[in-house]
């Protein structure tokens, strides 16, 4: 791989995150500089920057004696970090959708209708993880705390998800997961805030749940 040189540690970090998204690097793996400045065609120093920015983000981690690695969660800090997801986004949503006007309507019936299109032909939930983006980045299109939004959307949850994205895209079939989010569809649009709030709580609650399972069944094998 060709790069310019002052993308090399930009591109190195978006290489190392693709192998861990793909399971190529799996959480608790050593991840070498050497080995990917090797891969890269690439001297180890902008490996060593990307790395420290993986670790800003809460991927890699780094210890004496174990040298850098890839992060590993507890199953209950995989939970944990779920049910603080709902908190969050249920909390954002429940609080601003009284702001909701047709902008934020409007574009968030374009992602429905966009993830009711795709359904039908998704084989796995790779071909849908954008729009489940997109979907929960449209619930909160009205919130004013940004610090809300930012903690909501870049919490524990997604760095789960990330991680162990392997297990997460086969946690649902396409199907079930556009009923679940049809739930999410049918509270924003009763525009009650307690029924949103707790909606929005018990989806993050069971997805960490059975993202757990998947995790903690594979370890037992």
């Amino acid at each position: 791989m060709i790069f310019k040189k002052e993308t090399y540690s930009l591109k190195a970090a978006e290489y190392i995150r693709n192998l861990i998204r793909s399971g190529a690097l799996i959480p608790g793996q050593p991840v070498r500089e050497a080995q990917i400045a090797e891969q890269l065609n690439i001297s180890r120093a902008p490996v060593r920057e990307a790395l420290l920015l993986l670790a800003q983000q809460g991927l890699i981690c780094s210890e004496p004696q174990k040298g850098k690695y890839v992060r590993s969660m507890s199953i209950q800090e995989i939970y944990d970090s779920y049910v603080v997801a709902g908190i969050l986004e249920g909390a954002g949503v429940a609080q601003s959708i009284h702001l909701w006007g047709e902008k934020e309507e409007a574009a968030f019936l374009d992602v429905v209708r966009l993830l009711e299109e795709q359904v039908n032909y998704a084989v796995s939930l790779d071909t849908l993880a954008e729009i489940d983006e997109a979907f929960h980045m449209a619930l909160l299109s009205a919130c004013m705390n940004q610090h809300l939004i930012h903690l909501a959307r870049t919490s524990c949850s997604s760095l789960a998800k990330f991680l162990y994205y392997h297990y997460w895209r086969t946690l649902y079939t396409p199907k079930e997961f556009y009923d679940r989010h049809k739930l999410i569809v049918d509270a924003v649009q009763s525009r009650d805030p307690i029924r949103i709030e707790c909606t929005l709580r018990q989806h993050y609650e069971e997805v960490g749940q059975r993202l757990c399972d998947l995790v903690h069944e594979d370890a037992l094998a």
